[in-house]
């Protein structure tokens, strides 16, 4: 942003010396004219683009969103008053609830990866060398394409495969076998120590980056969990567990793995993660200040179902939450996991008298983007008259939908990552949220609603330590020294555009929540974050 800034600031004075010229000096008496040869001809002007057009106002969005030099632990203001605003008006209301997303939007960070390495550093898996192979190919693409391109390793899918697979099998000739309980203390330790685990661990995660990359949301998602097959359900939420209480404690940090790759067809991996999630006081708070408004409180999240349900008892939820729909595998005749993804019986959970009950209500969906929306309709709304949610709670694209569809939202609340293109729906949002409150003038949940639009307002967060909430629209990410509101300059470009064609929400939400490219975007930039969009309150 400085040096954008700066960029102008020097136009500005090129164009000033362009005007003024400079100071007359008297005139000397004047030769008689010689013929001069004509002029060569002038290159016609460059048409300039939308965006160095509106430099200047694009600029001054920039400065007017310049960082504070930092911000307190807490709620943003406008969001806590918004909270409270919004349990004072429909707290106790018919058919009152909520919709939170958990990864980055209930906890700091991501629960469901954080689980991934904490499986591959205690080697908690229920599946034989002989079985490896046939669960990391489930539902991927073309096995021998090269996807060497994508910049995780050489190779194929196929390639990928081989070297996993040989370096489980001597882990597991060597040191196993392994179970769903993993290894102890001393038995990590001790793999550890052997670079084949470095081996096997990062190129195991690593695929599962390169499956996302390669593929799609609904391909890599899933494929994750397949990590638990020969497992059950007790055994997958005693994992996942164990893995909330111990990186709850840990201070955020940035880990690398590395591998040697020698004699391996992909060759050296090396892979970097983030340690350390959890649930802040704030989030805590939030929900038993829904629950005690007697607002019922829901969790929809793209991760496994037994993980989340262990954080919500791991992170001191357990007492606000109503129920969990979450990504739903294939159980066999023993009740253990398979490579599958549960389309027909794939359930939520309920607590119910304190205990967790499995629900009646199939989700026919998977838990991520618009199959949000379609789960929340097939197993939620139905317990309420078949009226939607009150509030959502988000961070991106994967919220995306269940945020703006539903007629009777009254409240969204974006927690701030500040890493979000306007190619994400956490981007979107955040341009949607300073645009509502600066330039419609909804510094408040009732005008919002007396408008007919959903409210939306910004969260920061605090990456760094044990991980909390900041009060302020602006986030303080993992590593970095100064706060930031959004990814780029790209954000004001879309915040400008709808200032001067004065978008209403709804026209703002449509036009840039499908996906296009910068040829055919009407600020020039690439932006949108779905291919198809039913559209802003189309869920009656």
């Amino acid at each position: 942003m400085k040096k954008l800034l700066a960029m102008l600031l020097a136009l500005v004075m090129v164009l000033s010396f362009a005007a003024c010229g400079t100071p007359a000096e008297p005139e000397e008496p004047s030769e008689p004219e010689v013929p001069t040869e004509p002029e060569e001809p002038t290159e016609p002007e460059v048409e300039l683009t939308y965006v160095e057009e509106k430099a200047a106002e694009i600029a001054a969005l920039v400065e007017k969103y310049a960082a504070p030099e930092s911000a307190e632990a807490g709620w943003n203001p406008y969001v806590e008053q918004a909270i409270l605003d919004f349990c004072e008006t429909y707290g106790g209301t018919e058919n009152a609830y909520v919709v939170f997303d958990f990864d980055n939007t209930t906890s700091i960070f991501d629960v469901e990866e954080q689980l991934a390495v904490y499986q591959l550093q205690v080697m908690a898996f229920a599946f034989t060398p002989e079985e490896i192979s046939d669960i990391l190919f489930t539902e991927i693409g073309d096995h021998d394409e090269d996807r060497t391109d994508l910049g995780y390793g050489n190779g194929s899918y196929a390639d990928w495969v081989a070297d996993i697979a040989a370096a489980y099998e001597y882990l597991y000739t060597t040191y196993g076998p392994f179970d769903a309980d993993g290894l102890d203390e001393a038995g990590q330790a001790e793999i550890q120590a052997d670079p084949m685990w470095a081996e096997f661990a990062t190129k195991m995660r690593a695929m599962y980056d390169l499956v996302y990359d390669a593929e799609s949301p609904a391909v890599a998602y899933p494929w994750v969990l397949y990590w638990f097959t020969g497992m059950t359900e007790q055994e997958v939420y005693d994992l996942a567990a164990a893995s909330h209480e111990y990186y709850g404690k840990v201070e955020t940090s940035s880990v690398l793995w590395e591998t040697a790759g020698e004699g391996t067809k992909v060759g050296p991996v090396s892979y970097e993660w983030t340690s350390g999630t959890g649930v802040s006081e704030q989030l805590q708070w939030l929900y038993k200040t829904l629950d005690e408004a007697d607002i019922d409180v829901w969790v929809c999240s793209a991760s496994a179902i037994d993980p989340i349900r262990a954080a919500v008892d791991v992170y001191g939820l357990h007492d606000y939450v109503t129920g969990v729909i979450a990504m739903a595998r294939t159980l066999d005749e023993n009740g253990k996991y398979v490579n599958s993804y549960d389309y027909e019986t794939g359930y939520g959970w309920m607590i119910v008298d304190g205990e967790w009950v499995k629900d009646n209500l199939a989700l026919g969906a998977q838990t991520q983007g618009v199959g949000k929306v379609e789960a929340i309709n097939a197993a939620i709304m139905p317990k309420y008259n078949g009226v939607g949610p009150l509030a959502c709670f988000m961070d991106s694209t994967g919220d995306w939908n269940f945020c703006t569809e539903y007629e009777n939202t009254k409240l969204v609340i974006n927690f701030n990552r500040a890493n979000r293109k306007v190619t994400d729906g956490g981007g979107i949002s955040t341009v949607i949220a300073l645009y509502q409150r600066d330039y419609l003038g909804y510094t408040d949940l009732a005008t919002a609603n007396a408008a007919g639009d959903t409210y939306y307002v910004l969260q920061g967060r605090q990456e760094n330590g044990l991980r909390g909430l900041l009060a302020s629209d602006y986030t303080l990410r993992l590593g970095k020294e100064e706060l930031l509101l959004t990814r780029s300059e790209d954000h004001m470009a879309m915040l400008n555009y709808m200032i001067e064609n004065e978008l209403t929400t709804k026209e703002a939400i449509n036009l840039f929540t499908v996906k296009t490219n910068a040829e055919d975007a009407v600020i020039g930039i690439k932006h949108g974050c779905v291919s198809e969009y039913a559209g802003y309150k189309n869920i009656k």
